[in-house]
């Protein structure tokens, strides 16, 4: 089966649907086959690529918690235009604003049943897949702690900023009380987004993380750029849209680390 990811903070605006989009086209531009997975009602993974739920039969929500059919019926393809080497598939389970219900139905359930629902449904989609990616909200709500509980790795995207890194405690104090009931959790790394080099600031933030969490930190720090925003206005990977930037290379060095994490 393959590794099963969630990208999790605390704090929004960390960067935690541009690098599930763009960790998961790496991995696929160096040959694995990936899911990404869109565990947020307001459907930003899916909107990167373009993709209208209005248009779709099922999504996330169905193939989670529908009577019939799994993830497996959910999933659609992710383009991908730049064939200059041969690339694993890049695959995307969208969501829409009918997962929120997925509070209401968790909240009715047991609290060792919810994370047996995701799990059982993550493990029939994982054995299709070398790596599945879940972009969760921010926030710890109640289908991300069933996630949580049911994933094997985390990673946590984390601006460079001052003001973010009071997430990034609260982050990793809550996948400690997750790994009570999911003993198997475990953190793939801290990755550092939305780095402005010329800046003391964010230097500062990058030495005290590294500082705290020592190796748990990803070697590779994500610089700030309008590319990324660019990409997404194309419904494309970094790696589509300018393989050659400083940012595609970046997520490239990334992935790479992931990989060897594993």
């Amino acid at each position: 089966m393959g590794r099963i990811i969630a990208l999790a903070n605390q704090k929004g605006g960390v960067g935690k649907t541009t690098s599930c989009a763009n960790v998961g086209g790496a991995l696929a531009e160096r040959g694995y086959d990936v899911l990404l997975m869109d565990m947020d009602a307001r459907g930003d993974l899916t909107s990167y690529f373009g993709i209208n739920t209005e248009t779709l039969e099922a999504t996330v929500y169905e193939g989670l918690f529908g009577e019939s059919g799994g993830l497996s019926d959910v999933v659609i393809a992710v383009e991908q235009t730049n064939r200059r080497r041969k690339k694993g598939r890049l695959e995307l389970a969208p969501a829409d604003i009918d997962l929120a219900g997925a509070a209401l139905l968790l909240a009715n359930m047991e609290f060792g049943e919810r994370q047996e629902i995701v799990k059982e449904a993550l493990e029939e989609v994982g054995e299709s897949y070398d790596f599945v990616l879940l972009d969760l909200p921010p926030g710890l709500e109640m289908l991300s702690v069933a996630v949580l509980g049911a994933v094997d790795e985390i990673i946590v995207p984390q601006q460079c900023s001052f003001l973010a890194l009071h997430g990034l405690r609260q982050i990793t104090d809550n996948i400690e009380r997750v790994q009570e009931i999911n003993a198997g959790l475990q953190i793939c790394g801290i990755l550092l987004t939305m780095h402005d080099r010329r800046t003391v600031h964010h230097r500062e933030v990058i030495r005290m993380v590294r500082q705290a969490f020592g190796q748990l930190v990803f070697e590779t720090v994500v610089p700030q750029t309008i590319r990324f925003q660019d990409a997404a206005i194309a419904h494309q990977t970094i790696m589509e849209y300018d393989p050659n930037s400083e940012a595609a290379k970046a997520y490239g060095a990334v992935a790479q680390e992931v990989v060897e994490r594993g």
